[in-house]
């Protein structure tokens, strides 16, 4: 071995090129750079094997590393693998082709070995002896026909990567044209280079300058790293794209032929590419005839079983060489709008729901406190007691029509209990017997180790008693009622399919009928207060408003499956309660006695002038002192002047300007220790039960509407908690 005029320019090429080698291996996790990492390293043993064959002195050292240099071949196979995962070819296509690939050269380097054998790569080889230190070992052979072989495979893969590149080239964004560009210049540079030498045009030494021009091939495609972000942000083919889209994409040509199709579409259409490609897209997607570039059109399709709905877009290719036609799922965002727009369709009504009952409870508190008076002075006045009865009967009823409208509008007062569905389920049942004629079968499918839920009693009797009573008029009164229950565990994909539900774990309630089922429109409407499809005089259409109600009012949702002529399947979804819900400990105790409270001293807030004035008269017919203020400032003011003038306060919750529970805690902070009672016929979700709850909020709640004789036990009761505490 000597040194030589190409020694250090070699080891700097060699140098370079092993840094190009590192950075790409840094960048592994892109496709094909692993690939380009392990082409570079085979650079570097190129080009160092060139060096030793270069400093050789003798004809067995030259001929040696003559042997060694045929482990370029697997330079290739690398190029080749590297353009192909570039191009985005999966890893498992890629390595059976880089396996047949890698046959040839691994063949023709072991035949390089035993070259003295057959003389099928060089043979005749004559070196001409060195006459001056430095000087290059010349050679003469003549190369066999396999060395062709092994040539003509080398620059076949080398075009086979070139062709797959320059294919890919423009179809990708031009973002990214730089890089390929880039990789195809660096690369022709050392080929370039190899195929003058072996036509004899080098020069007249007969130096293979192939090694050189990697090395200023490893200059460009390290500046290309930085440049073009070679290897850092490697294209995703628009082909996998096209494939791994979930809408359908069909690609027609000028003529209107259908000239591609993504699996999407075939599953959309029930087709195969094979069949349908050439075909008139009119054959394939009849819509595609009244469709035109820029306009949409909504198409049905059943896909699986299930109908669903798609956009179909049209746009222009350019140039004028087609159209792209795209189906696009909408089935959700539709499904999603629906549930969007009901619930706020049932959020409003909720509201004016809740609005109505506020003021039918306030006009009801007059009309039975006034009967509860007139029934007093009455007297044994049989002439009028029955009447009055009958009138007071007529308000309960009413007063129970604005309780359900509440229960509808979640704006009531639930009382939630930690109980078992099973159980209570079947109190009810036998409670309501007699609603259900014998000519329809109960049919009870209670599921055993039922977890347990959290609700209001009441209201939870109410779903049972409504759900029941609707099935048996869907039934006419014939048929079989189904109760199921059993714990189900919501996951994502069922949340996915009912934008209403959550995901965890429920305790799910069935009634099942086998009725005559419901159309769409009645389905729309269901919930609805006072919508019912039967005739006047029969129900008043509250019956699953309030089931809607008292579901939601739980936290849990309620589904309704219908088929005409097949019956329908309410689920009712409760959310399972773990642990036994504490039952709140009254501040008060309810200590009645028939005693009447004199020298006591009341003071009604509220913006009713009508209640206002009742609520006076009754509290002084039954002995108090009464003082009233129209509205929270004046209750402030009151309770400012003379704290001590009064025994307790009589708060309505709902007044404009000073709401209750703002003039609750101002008494409160200005030190009134005399017990409130708030009295309300409309609820803010669970704001009544957080206002008697709480430390220092008010001693008791008193739902309008009220009679003399509710308004003052309460009164009474509340009095006497205080003064037994």
């Amino acid at each position: 071995m000597q040194m030589t005029p190409y020694t250090l320019p070699l080891l700097a090429a060699a140098l370079i090129s092993a840094i190009v080698a590192v950075l790409a291996w840094q960048r592994r996790p892109s496709p094909g750079a692993r690939a380009f990492s392990a082409a570079m390293c085979l650079v570097v043993l190129n080009i160092l094997v060139s060096l030793f064959l270069l400093s050789s002195t003798t004809l067995d050292s030259f001929l040696f590393w003559v042997k060694m240099s045929f482990l370029g071949g697997g330079l290739g196979v690398a190029w080749l693998v590297f353009t192909l995962r570039y191009d985005g070819r999966s890893l498992r296509d890629v390595t059976r082709i880089a396996a047949l690939a890698a046959v040839e050269p691994t063949v023709m380097f072991v035949l390089a070995w035993f070259n003295d054998l057959h003389h099928l790569l060089w043979s005749q080889a004559v070196a001409t002896p060195i006459t001056a230190p430095g000087a290059l070992l010349r050679v003469d052979t003549r190369l066999g026909p396999l060395f062709w072989v092994w040539s003509a495979y080398q620059y076949a893969l080398l075009l086979l990567g070139v062709v797959i590149l320059l294919r890919g080239l423009f179809r990708v964004p031009s973002a990214y044209r730089g890089q390929t560009v880039a990789v195809l210049v660096a690369m022709a540079v050392p080929w370039t280079a190899n195929i003058l030498f072996l036509v004899g045009r080098t020069s007249v030494t007969g130096v293979d300058l192939t090694p050189f021009a990697f090395a200023l091939s490893s200059v460009a495609l390290f500046l290309a790293l930085y440049r073009f972000r070679f290897l850092d942000l490697s294209p995703i083919p628009r082909s996998l794209v096209l494939e791994a889209s979930p809408n359908g994409v069909l690609v027609l040509d000028g003529r209107g032929r259908l000239v591609d199709i993504n699996p999407a579409a075939e599953a959309i259409l029930g087709c195969s590419a094979r069949d349908v490609l050439g075909v008139e897209g009119t054959q394939v997607l009849p819509a595609l005839s009244s469709a035109t570039p820029g306009s949409d059109a909504e198409l049905t399709f059943v896909c699986d079983g299930v109908e669903r709905s798609y956009d179909l877009h049209v746009a222009p290719l350019r140039k004028r060489m087609g159209n792209l036609a795209l189906l696009v799922d909408v089935t959700d965002r539709k499904c999603m709008t629906a549930h969007l727009l009901q619930a706020q369709k049932m959020d409003a009504l909720g509201l004016m729901a809740g609005g109505i009952a506020h003021d039918f409870n306030n006009l009801l508190t007059g009309i039975l406190g006034n009967l509860s008076i007139m029934q007093e002075e009455a007297g044994q006045l049989d002439s009028i007691a029955e009447p009055l009865a009958q009138a007071e009967q007529a308000a309960r009823r009413a007063a129970g029509l604005a309780h359900n409208l509440l229960t509808f509008s979640r704006n009531g007062s639930p009382a939630p209990t930690y109980l078992n569905l099973n159980q209570s389920v079947d109190l009810t049942l036998q409670s309501i017997a007699e609603l259900v004629p014998p000519s329809m079968a109960i049919a009870r499918d209670y599921a055993p180790g039922l977890w347990n839920i959290l609700i209001d009693q009441v209201q939870l009797g109410q779903l049972v008693i409504n759900l029941v009573v609707n099935a048996r008029d869907a039934m006419n009164g014939t048929g079989t009622l189904t109760i199921r229950t059993s714990n189900v565990d919501v996951d994502d994909r069922f949340v996915q399919a009912h934008p209403e539900a959550r995901s965890g774990e429920h305790v799910l309630l069935q009634v099942i009928d086998t009725g005559n089922g419901m159309t769409d429109t009645v389905l729309q409407h269901l919930f609805e207060p006072f919508f019912t499809t039967k005739p006047v005089g029969h129900g008043t259409g509250l019956g699953l408003a309030v089931v809607y109600g008292a579901v939601q009012q739980a936290n849990g949702w309620i589904i309704v499956e219908t088929t005409v002529g097949k019956g329908t399947t309410f689920s009712t979804y409760l959310p399972r309660c773990r642990e036994p819900v504490q039952t709140q400990t009254p501040a008060l105790q309810e200590v009645y006695t028939q005693r009447t409270e004199r020298h006591k001293t009341v003071l009604v807030v509220d913006d009713e002038e009508m209640i206002l004035q009742l609520t006076r008269r009754m509290l002084e017919r039954s002995g108090y002192t009464v003082m009233t203020a129209a509205d929270g400032p004046s209750a402030v003011t009151v309770i400012q002047e003379n704290p001590a003038a009064v025994d307790l306060v009589l708060l309505d919750m709902t007044m404009p300007g000073m709401t209750g529970d703002q003039v609750l805690w101002e008494l409160r902070r200005l030190g009134c220790t005399a017990p409130i009672l708030i009295s309300s016929g409309y609820s803010l979700g669970g704001s009544i039960q957080d206002l008697v709850g709480r430390p220092g909020g008010a001693d008791g709640f008193l739902p309008k509407p009220y009679t003399m004789q509710e308004l003052s036990e309460m009164v009474r009761t509340t009095l006497d908690g205080i003064q037994t505490n």
